[in-house]
Parts: C-alpha cells; sequence; structure tokens
C-alpha cells in the first residue's frame, strides 16, 4: 500500500489528476460546447417546426374560407334559380289556364301575380316581376306601375334594363349591381340577382340576395375555423413555457393571454429597445424572421430582463402575423442539464482519483482516452457511437450517462427527421396526384411523359399516347348537378386505373379529360385498349343518391403514337392525340381514332 509521504506516489496521484483534469477539460471545452450548440439548434428548429406547422393549418384555414365561399355562391346562386323555377312554373300553370278561360285571363294573371308578391325566404328576400317596358308588377318595396327605365346603381349602371337584356337574350341569367337594404340603411350593397324571361305575358321574373348575407356566413365560418385553431394552439407549447399566437393588421387575434387577445397592442412597448413591440414584428415578418429583445416572466411582472425570441411568419392570403415565442433560458435548459451533469461526473472523478493506486493508472487513463474520443465524434455530428462501459465505477457511471444523454440525443433528432420525412412525403404525395380520382396529376405527368419519352427513344421501344375526353360532360352536370358529375368522373378514373397495366401511367388532364401513356406499346395496342375501354364505358350504368334515373355516358378516344424520327418531345404526341380525340368527337363522338 503506498503512503500519500512518498514522493512517487505523490507523482502518480498528481499524473492522475492531471490526465483526468485533461481529459474533462476536453469534455467540457470541446465536447460540451458542441453538444449545447447543437442541442440549442435543435430546440430552435424544433419551434420553428412548431412555427410552420401552426402556418400551415393557418393557410388551411384561408384555403377553407376561400372555397366555403365559393361554394356558397355556387349555392345562392343554385337557390335562386330554383325559387324562380318554382315561380315559373305557377306563372305557366296560370298561363295555361288563362288560355283555357279567355274571358278570366285577367284575373288569372292578376291572382298569381298577387300570390307571388307574398312570396318571402332567406334574409326576407322576394320575388318581384316587370315587363318589357321595365314597368314594375310585383316589388314588395317599389310601388307597382313604376318604370326603372332610367333608375341607375351606385355606379351609374342601368339595373332592369340590364337584367331584361340578359333575359331576353339568354332566356335566363344572374346579373350584379348595387342596390339599397329595406332596413333603414340608405347605403347601397352589391346584390346579385336571378331573372328569367316569361314571353307568354312578356315578363321578367327574378330575385335576388345582397352579398354581404354570403360574407355573413363566411365569418361565422371564420369564427369556427379560428376557434379550432386556438384550440390547437392552446396545446402547443414551446419549450418550457413558450407558446404560438397570431395577429393582424389591427389586433391580437389569438394568444394564450386573455388580457391581450382582441386587444389592439400597436402602442406596446418594447422596453428593451424604446419602440413598440408591434413594429418590431411586423419588420423582422418581413425581414430576417426571428427578434430577439427582452421581455419579462409572468412569475416577474414588470422586470424586462429576460431573453426572449420569436419565429415570425406572414401570411398574404389573410394578411395575419403568427409567431413562435420562447425565452432563450428555457431552449438553453437541456444543454445546461446535460453540461452540469458532465461536470458533477468530473469532478467525481477527479476526487476519486487522489485515493487510485498506481495498480490502475493504465486502467483509468484508457477508458477515460476512449470516452473523450467518443465525445469529440459525437461532437462532430456521429450520433451513432457510444462509450464503451468496460468497468462497473465511476468511470463506467460516466460512460453510460455519457451513453443516455446521446441516447436521448439521439433519439430527439432521429423524431424530428421522421417528422419531417413524414410531412415531406406527405406533401409529395398531394403535389402529384388529383384529389378528386386518386391518378396523377397534369403537372406530374408532365414529368414523367418527358423523362419516359426520352428513355423509350434511347432504347429504340414503342411508345403511345391516349387522349379521353367524356361525351356531353356539360348535360350530365346540367342535369344532374356537379355532384353527379364528379362522381362519373370518379368511374370512369376507376375503369381506367383497373383495365390499365401497371406500367400505363394514367393522369387526369384536366376537367373530364384523361391522359395514358403507354409504354411498349405500338399504336395497334393502344387502339385495342382503346375500344375495350370505350366498349365498357358504354355498357356502364352510373347510380347516384339521391337520383333515381340511372346515368350513361360515353367517351371519344385520340391514339397516337411516338415517331422518334420526328418527334423531338412527346407534346408533339399529345397534340397528335388531342387532334385525334377531337377527330373522333366530329365523327359523332363514342369513337376512338387514330393519328
Amino acid at each position: 500500500m503506498f503512503s500519500l509521504n512518498s514522493k512517487i506516489v505523490r507523482k502518480i496521484l498528481a499524473i492522475i489528476v492531471f490526465i483526468i483534469s485533461l481529459y474533462t477539460i476536453a469534455i467540457v471545452f470541446i465536447a460540451l460546447p458542441k453538444i449545447d450548440a447543437t442541442v440549442n439548434t435543435l430546440e430552435e428548429n424544433n419551434a420553428q417546426e412548431i412555427l410552420q406547422q401552426i402556418v400551415l393549418l393557418t393557410n388551411n384555414v384561408a384555403k377553407n374560407l376561400e372555397d366555403f365561399k365559393e361554394e356558397s355562391l355556387n349555392q345562392h346562386k343554385k337557390e335562386l334559380k330554383n325559387i324562380i323555377g318554382i315561380v315559373y312554373s305557377m306563372m305557366n300553370e296560370a298561363y295555361i289556364k288563362a288560355v283555357a278561360n279567355p274571358k278570366d285571363q285577367d284575373k288569372i294573371k292578376q291572382e298569381v301575380l298577387d300570390r307571388i308578391s307574398s312570396i318571402r325566404y332567406g334574409y326576407n328576400n322576394y320575388v318581384f316581376v316587370f315587363d318589357y317596358n321595365c314597368t314594375i308588377l310585383v316589388h314588395p318595396f317599389v310601388k307597382k306601375g313604376t318604370n326603372m327605365k332610367n333608375v341607375l346603381d351606385i355606379k351609374g349602371e342601368p339595373v332592369v334594363p340590364r337584367m331584361l337584356k340578359v333575359a331576353r337574350e339568354f332566356g335566363e341569367g344572374y346579373t350584379r349591381y348595387w342596390w339599397s337594404k329595406n332596413n333603414g340603411d340608405p347605403n347601397p350593397i352589391e346584390k346579385l340577382s336571378y331573372a328569367k324571361d316569361f314571353p307568354q305575358w312578356q315578363m321578367i321574373v327574378g330575385t335576388g340576395m345582397y352579398i354581404d348575407d354570403i360574407e355573413k356566413e363566411v365569418q361565422k365560418r371564420k369564427q369556427e375555423l379560428f376557434s379550432e385553431l386556438k384550440s390547437i394552439m392552446q396545446s402547443t407549447k414551446v419549450g418550457k413555457t413558450g407558446y404560438i399566437y397570431i395577429f393582424d393588421e389591427h389586433k391580437m387575434l389569438i394568444h394564450p393571454n386573455s388580457n391581450i387577445e382582441g386587444k389592439d397592442f400597436r402602442k406596446l412597448k418594447n422596453p428593451g429597445k424604446n419602440s413598440y413591440i408591434y413594429d418590431d414584428l411586423v419588420k423582422a415578418a418581413h425581414t430576417t424572421g426571428v427578434l430577439r429583445y427582452k421581455w419579462d416572466k409572468p412569475s416577474d411582472k414588470g422586470h424586462y430582463v429576460y431573453d426572449k425570441i420569436s419565429w415570425i411568419k406572414y401570411i398574404p392570403s389573410m394578411k395575419l402575423y403568427v409567431v413562435s415565442s420562447a425565452y432563450v433560458s428555457e431552449l438553453e435548459e437541456i444543454s445546461r442539464c446535460l453540461h452540469n451533469k458532465i461536470l458533477r461526473i468530473a469532478l467525481l472523478i477527479l476526487l476519486l482519483s487522489f485515493i487510485v493506486s498506481s495498480y490502475y493508472i493504465r486502467k483509468l487513463l484508457q477508458p477515460i482516452h476512449e470516452l473523450a474520443k467518443t465525445a469529440e465524434v459525437i461532437a462532430n455530428g456521429n450520433y451513432d457511437i457510444r462509450a464503451i462501459a468496460k468497468t462497473d465505477d465511476e468511470i463506467g457511471n460516466l460512460a453510460k450517462n455519457f451513453n443516455i444523454m446521446v441516447d436521448k440525443l439521439q433519439d430527439h433528432i432521429q423524431n424530428l427527421d421522421k417528422k419531417i420525412q413524414e410531412k415531406t412525403e406527405e406533401l409529395k404525395s398531394l403535389a402529384i396526384t388529383d384529389p378528386l380520382t386518386k391518378l396523377y396529376n397534369r403537372r406530374y405527368f408532365s414529368e414523367i411523359s418527358s423523362e419516359l419519352f426520352e428513355l423509350d427513344k434511347r432504347e429504340g421501344k414503342a411508345l403511345s399516347v391516349i387522349m379521353i375526353d367524356i361525351d356531353k360532360f356539360k348535360n350530365i352536370n346540367d342535369t344532374y348537378g356537379h355532384q353527379a358529375g364528379d362522381i362519373v368522373i370518379e368511374k370512369l378514373a376507376s375503369m381506367i386505373s383497373y383495365m390499365k397495366r401497371e406500367s400505363d401511367i394514367a393522369c387526369r388532364y384536366g376537367g373530364e379529360e384523361f391522359v395514358l401513356l403507354l409504354p411498349k406499346t405500338t399504336k395497334e395496342g393502344a387502339y385495342k385498349f382503346a375500344q375495350r375501354l370505350r366498349t365498357k364505358i358504354e355498357q356502364t350504368v352510373v347510380r347516384v343518391a339521391g337520383i333515381e334515373e340511372h346515368i350513361t355516358f360515353t367517351i371519344s378516344i385520340g391514339v397516337s403514337e411516338v415517331n422518334y424520327s420526328t418527334d423531338t418531345h412527346i407534346e408533339t404526341v399529345l397534340k397528335r392525340a388531342d387532334d385525334a380525340m377531337y377527330q373522333a368527337k366530329n365523327e359523332g363522338r363514342n369513337k376512338v381514332c387514330i393519328i
């Protein structure tokens, strides 16, 4: 047993202390700073990823509102048309009755006009009737017999003459103009009216709605979507107490602090910079996207001494700013914990070195050396390596704790990578797929068709193109409705997917038009496939819920094969196939033509 009074023992212990201190310094000053930087970067990336997800959700809200507004307008148009359809049937029935009873013709006409004048629906909407001279026959707020020929809206456009012109020329139609509501407000509001010609009595019957009624529905939908978005944001944390909030050009829309939410905070001071925090956030959103500033904490209000960082994104479609905000100290908390843990372990090893005998010098130096190398490799970005715990002592514990730290760090990185990869794959799929038919979209077809053209050209293999269009598709929409039209499109897409080969590429080219790319197929083979498809579709019956009548339809098909001696790109072949398709339509539809 060695005595501490021995110079050799003291030298050995000094060497041990020096070596351990040296490796401890290597960990503290080489590995830990890099680990700290990596962890901080990951935390900041995580905060920005959360921000990006909220931005995507907000963009989805904007898209949802746009679609809702368009759908609502189309629905109201359909409602106006249906109302006038019913009134038109009343007038036609009265006209037939008047023809059968000529003596009572005026009485019958007046009776039906009286019935029309009592019709109300929606937001106190009504039906109006005027004759070919623009004289009012039925209107709840304009006196009967009033001539409206020279009545203009605020833009100087005649109102009734425009409706008369549309109805006389096309039989029916929609007109937009500005008209005052009958609620005491003198300011005109944009209105949409639908009018239909009743030539038997030389009358125009119509009805309308105010555009702001649709805006009310849109605003209601917006409140519902923002309520859902707020619920998601409230459950999302950045760091320990960080949060996401949204504001517009006027006020705070969504914020976890109820004292700020819904308030105008444009004059709220940024104490650290003697400026307004609103202005600083907006400026950062349109420049770097990052703002660093001093702020107080909920637990220490009024003391603006805590470093805070915010990432800001501007959404032009809704004129909104989305902010991910967190305290810098909280983002650094994980690295601080790792830092302190390693320091404590290093101090423990330094203390144990005073009681270690010379017998363990070699054993002590070797694992510490390996651990330092492992830490350096990990600090350089290789997180697959692990420290090997050869002993069951403090150095072994150091290696185990170090591995636990690296495991957690690697797991954190892998989870982030996995989430990013999943989101990327989802976006890639959405970018190349048509949402209705689940076939490829036109954008993807343009890319793959050019690649396949060049590949088959090099290998000298046949390549054919088939263009398909549903015959008289507009009649299907007009007769059975757009929902039925979508089902017809889905049915055709399903049949194409079922009948094509796995190597064939099918795409919805636009509307009711489809295109197929057939590798290793001559135009004769493509023609046979097209005939089978055309025959199958001709025999297909489409059933739509709510429609008793079964829908049948046909298709016209154009076929063309690549001629590598003259065709320099695939667009030339697509054009020939398209011409062949229109030739099929011109020859009576439900045909296959080859060019």
